[in-house]
């Protein structure tokens, strides 16, 4: 038997964020053409469900790697 997960916490090196950072980017300038596209795109509140996971993806990456 396992122990339960429910109240751990996951600490990240700044190293895996740039990382997720970087694999995020990649998949968003993959389906948009670029960055500057994509975030363009989301400001349209035009986006699917893949889509707003992405967005959320890298607005958070990009939040727990600034100052």
């Amino acid at each position: 038997m396992s122990a339960p997960t429910d109240n751990l916490v996951r600490v990240f090196t700044e190293e895996e964020l740039e990382d997720r950072k970087s694999a995020v980017i990649d998949r968003l300038e993959q389906r948009f053409g670029s960055l500057e596209r994509a975030l363009k795109r989301e400001e349209d509140w035009d986006y699917d469900d893949d889509e707003a996971a992405l967005f959320s993806d890298y607005h958070a990456v990009t939040f727990l790697l600034s100052d």
